[in-house]
């Protein structure tokens, strides 16, 4: 079980989209504000649950990813939560995932 005690059902994948750093590579302080907003748009997360029915139903079953893959997937998918440790999740559908990130 993750720390977020967010268990999916179904198929579908609980993200921890990516932290939108407070400070920019050329020193440029962003407000909360704007971090919240960069960070409802991130589209690059990691794996930490999977529901039971991921992928049965699209092509032959096989998963795209698993538990700790780093991921992008669709900019608007999914419901925006928080979890019990007081972390932002974001849960998608299995098909809302759009490739594992190799880096």
């Amino acid at each position: 079980m993750s720390e977020a005690k967010i268990l999916p059902t179904g198929g579908h994948v609980l993200v921890k989209p990516e932290k939108v750093e407070e400070v920019t590579k050329g020193g440029i302080i962003l407000t909360q504000t704007t971090r919240d907003s960069e960070q409802a748009a991130a589209t690059i997360g990691t794996v930490v649950a999977i529901g039971p029915s991921a992928w049965k139903d699209l092509d032959d079953g096989t998963p795209w990813c698993k538990l700790g893959d780093k991921i992008s997937y669709a900019k608007y998918a999914g419901v925006s939560m928080k979890g019990a440790d007081n972390e932002s999740y974001v849960l998608i559908n299995d098909n809302d995932i759009l490739s594992v990130l190799d880096f």
